[in-house]
């Protein structure tokens, strides 16, 4: 089966959609499926980009990430267009508003059967011409897959009702993200002056939709049991400077510490050398929300249960009470007291996290997820 991938996300950059779509292309070409990629590589150095590309199994078509919408959007359609020619997927998988619809207006009319991954910003919006052409779009693909039965619902309430649509939640790489060895773990606490901490971890772009926010305001709370608390953040810095003035009025900014984008290796060190994962994304009122929480996976991987908020698909991510907690959207106190009853509680959140480390491992690897898409590939296949 050979496929194609068009995505408006992809590594070394950040962010979810990205990751979801290489690590699917890496799955299909090992298992023999020939994979070519288009998309942006934003975020990056032209260096950093070359010397990812080149380690990759697969091809890598890459789209300006900066200029003219009205520009790129012609790139683009004109790449995909002679990927269709020369490539010739069997299947094509679409992920990201811009190239959902922008898939809808190249296959139209050419025999490709071509799939809607949903993750959920794209269909969270409200309003705007983009939303409704993706909505459009939707309609049109042989089958939508969703990351989360909240992002399904979502799609459902929007009119988007394929009579073939599944949901298959996201994954982690088991290969990279796991339980380094203490003597590790130790060393990096050391080298980063955290020994004697509490360390709260946020993996995610430091935006409104991510909730950073509500962990720094529950952090007085936390602070005034357990002086040794501090919380690190991991991601674009967007939202740094408000963050940064928030925590200074709270009197917690020697408990906060941002690390911007950090590289992969850096990014396994934080995962293993905190004493908690939390992710208290918000569903905002234009109605973008998080599809599902890759980086929960991550950091149950490397043996850290969480605390996250109950709304939108991150809370399909954890099993409350058995691998996680979860807490309620916009309200301090419940993350607050969360966070206190696992300091308090060791006993507990090891084995929470012990918990949550067996279900990634047997439930939640890309390797799970990609051998669901090719079953629901060929599914398609015959029906198209």
């Amino acid at each position: 089966m050979r496929i194609l991938i068009l995505s408006s996300e992809f590594p070394p950059g950040p962010g979810g959609i990205g990751t979801h779509a290489h690590q699917l292309a890496k799955y299909f070409s090992v298992e023999g499926h020939p994979a070519l990629v288009l998309s942006p590589q934003a975020y990056v150095t032209d260096v950093e980009r070359e010397a990812f590309n080149a380690q990759q199994t697969f091809d890598i078509i890459t789209f300006p990430a900066k200029g003219n919408s009205v520009v790129k959007a012609i790139f683009r359609a004109k790449a995909l267009t002679k990927a269709l020619q020369d490539f010739r997927p069997d299947i094509v998988l679409v992920s990201g508003g811009r190239s959902i619809w922008l898939s809808a207006f190249v296959i139209r009319g050419k025999r490709t059967p071509w799939v809607v991954a949903g993750h959920g910003t794209e269909f969270g919006a409200t309003s705007g011409f983009s939303t409704r052409l993706t909505r459009l779009a939707c309609k049109q693909a042989n089958a939508v897959i969703t990351v989360s039965e909240h992002t399904r619902s979502t799609i459902a309430s929007q009119g988007i009702t394929k009579p073939r649509t599944k949901v298959i939640h996201n994954g982690a790489d088991a290969r990279f993200f796991q339980i380094l060895p203490q003597s590790e773990i130790n060393a990096f606490r050391r080298k980063v002056n955290s020994e004697d901490q509490f360390v709260l971890l946020t993996v995610g772009n430091v935006t409104p939709r991510k909730g950073q926010e509500w962990v720094i305001r529950a952090l007085p709370e936390i602070v005034k049991r357990h002086p040794q608390v501090v919380y690190w953040m991991a991601g674009l810095p967007s939202e740094q400077q408000k963050l940064e003035l928030l925590a200074a009025s709270l009197g917690v900014s020697a408990n906060i510490r941002f690390w911007g984008r950090v590289d992969q290796q850096t990014l396994l060190n934080l995962y293993n050398a905190c004493d908690l994962f939390v992710m208290t994304s918000q569903q905002l009122k234009n109605g973008d929300f998080e599809g599902f929480g890759i980086a929960v996976l991550e950091a149950a991987l490397c043996g850290k249960t969480s605390v996250v908020t109950d709304n939108s698909g991150l809370a399909e991510a954890v099993q409350d009470g058995s691998t996680g907690l979860l807490v309620p959207q916009g309200q301090v106190e419940p993350i607050a007291w969360a966070v206190i009853d696992l300091i308090e509680s060791p006993e507990k959140r090891n084995g929470l996290s012990t918990t949550a480390h067996t279900r990634a491992l047997r439930q939640q690897t890309w390797d799970h997820v990609g051998a669901a898409y090719l079953e629901f590939f060929e599914e398609v296949l015959r029906e198209a």
